[in-house]
């Protein structure tokens, strides 16, 4: 049986993935899956920069603010709802289009890697959750140095995963990992990531993306989620996502409102730059150039790209 066709647009944070996304879906009959671990969530479209209304409307999209903030989601859970969305766009006769920026999310769903569900206790987890997140850490490097060496100091979510499938099994997070690696692909994909050559381009597109943001009303939709992670007591996932967790210190009045969104910005460059850096170790990455491009010229380059590469899957079944 032939493994299902996935077009992927990945790469970093403000370099147009959504449009790409947009155009390829339009040109080959497509539809989006979101792949952003942060656009999952419900009533924060404009800090997690969910597709607005009229890119919803210029080609169908998939699993974007389905969930409550305070309800937990993991990558196997995504793998899981992803893969099942993937395969009624297929047999609907359309082609899936994965979008987005979360690396883990688009190596576990593309390269088909497994997760063991017997390494889980709610109980525990929830006591991690209530210890700093460098004590966290810093067990977590004791346990596991190689797992901790892939996971962000401040990613607390997945450093509090891989401290309960240490505690609970015996061995590092990482030798499971390590195994999924083995399994064979499930799809049959194109990575696409859009980049520059110069990376202060990329950065003058943060900055302007955050102004932007700022304008379509950030600081509002940040504040009434700071009020709510006061009254929630644990804080949600979502409170971790750049643009709320640097916007909360000032409605606490412990920085300048300039300085916080300085800290945005800042931070959103540095996570472009630690995906850029993850993408570069997947096999078959496609960088799609993006300097002295027209938004037009970058669509049809992707498209162009996209159909060179679809024509191979299909040379086969043409042949007699």
């Amino acid at each position: 049986m032939e493994k299902p066709i996935v077009l992927a647009v990945a790469g970093p944070t403000a370099s147009g993935k959504t449009a790409i996304g947009i155009a390829l879906a339009r040109r080959f009959g497509g539809e989006i899956v979101s792949c952003d671990s942060m656009q999952i969530y419900k009533g924060l479209p404009i800090g997690t920069a969910q597709p607005t209304y009229e890119e919803r409307q210029a080609a169908p999209h998939h699993l974007i603010g389905f969930l409550g903030a305070d309800e937990p989601f993991s990558v196997s859970d995504y793998v899981a709802l992803a893969g099942k969305v993937i395969g009624e766009i297929g047999g609907r006769g359309r082609l899936p289009i994965l979008v987005g920026g979360t690396g883990l999310y688009a190596r576990s769903l593309l390269r088909g890697f497994s997760f063991e569900e017997r390494a889980r206790d709610e109980a525990l987890r929830e006591r991690l959750f209530t210890q700093p997140p460098e004590a966290l850490y810093a067990r977590l490097q004791a346990l596991d140095p190689e797992g901790a060496r892939e996971i962000h100091p401040h990613n607390v979510k997945r450093v509090v995963r891989a401290l309960e499938y240490c505690l609970l099994t015996g061995e590092p997070f990482s030798r499971q990992a390590a195994r999924s690696k083995l399994m064979e692909p499930p799809y049959r994909y194109l990575l696409l990531c859009p980049v520059f050559s110069d990376r202060q381009l990329l950065y003058s597109r943060i900055d302007r993306r955050v102004d932007t943001m700022l304008e379509q009303g950030l600081l509002e939709e940040a504040e009434g989620f700071f009020h709510y992670c006061q009254k929630a007591g644990t804080p949600p996932t979502a409170a971790q996502a750049i643009g709320y967790k640097e916007l909360f210190p000032y409605f606490k009045g412990e920085v300048s409102l300039e300085e916080a969104i300085a800290r945005v910005k800042q931070e959103s460059r540095r996570y472009a730059k630690r995906q850029l850096t993850w993408f570069a170790r997947e096999p078959g990455v496609q960088y799609l150039y993006l300097d002295g491009l027209t938004q037009r010229q970058i669509e049809e380059k992707a498209c162009a790209l996209a159909g060179e590469w679809l024509e191979k899957q299909t040379e086969g079944r043409k042949k007699p």
